[in-house]
């Protein structure tokens, strides 16, 4: 055998043995570790952005509870009906925005419990405040805007008069008393639907 044959003869061998069945060599095995800092900030990194995405989306709430109801959005072909109920020096504007996807509105209704029940009442969402309702035998179906931008997906209404025992049908609905004063209701809404789809 010659010299040349013999260097290829050791070379194939030695390929043979550090082909893809031979064990990895301790150096090729070794993996650097991770330092626990660096595995404590992207923890709180992740963790940080759970929190974040939960506050932005109003909490993460769909579903309305007793301590926090659910105000109903005015679907898109039922707003001109539901309007009847707006301030007529505002109806136009608030109108168009609720058209135009723009400040969707949200719906509720009022009626007496009792008999005896009823009384004057006004209802504030945000800036907006609703024209005086006489809360008598039948239901009074409201339109009212958002009581905080849209997207917030939460935000309070205010109920304000002289009633007593008056069902404020959100969702869950609840009675209210406003004789010793104004009623505040924090509220949420499903911001998936702006356009009452």
């Amino acid at each position: 055998m010659s010299e040349v044959e013999r260097q290829n003869a050791e070379r194939q061998a030695q390929d043979r043995l550090s082909g893809p069945h031979a064990a990895p060599s301790p150096a090729a095995s070794a993996k650097p570790a991770l330092s626990p800092s660096l595995i404590a900030i992207v923890g709180g990194l992740v963790a940080a952005g759970a929190v974040a995405g939960v506050l932005l989306s109003g909490g993460g709430e769909t579903a309305g509870t007793a301590e926090r109801p659910a105000l109903n959005l005015v679907k898109t072909g039922q707003i001109d009906k539901a309007a009847e109920t707006l301030p007529a020096d505002e109806k136009d504007k608030i109108v168009a925005e609720a058209k135009a996807c723009r400040a969707p509105l949200g719906l509720m209704r009022l009626s007496k419990t009792k008999a005896d029940a009823g009384g004057v009442v006004r209802i504030r969402a945000g800036n907006y405040l609703s024209p005086a309702f006489n809360i008598t035998d039948g239901p009074i179906n409201l339109a009212v805007p958002f009581p905080a931008p849209y997207e917030a997906g939460k935000g309070e209404i205010v109920i304000e008069g002289a009633a007593k025992d008056v069902f404020v049908e959100l969702t869950p609905g609840l009675t209210v008393d406003t004789t010793a004063g104004v009623k505040r209701i924090p509220v949420i809404w499903n911001t998936s639907k702006p356009c009452g789809g």
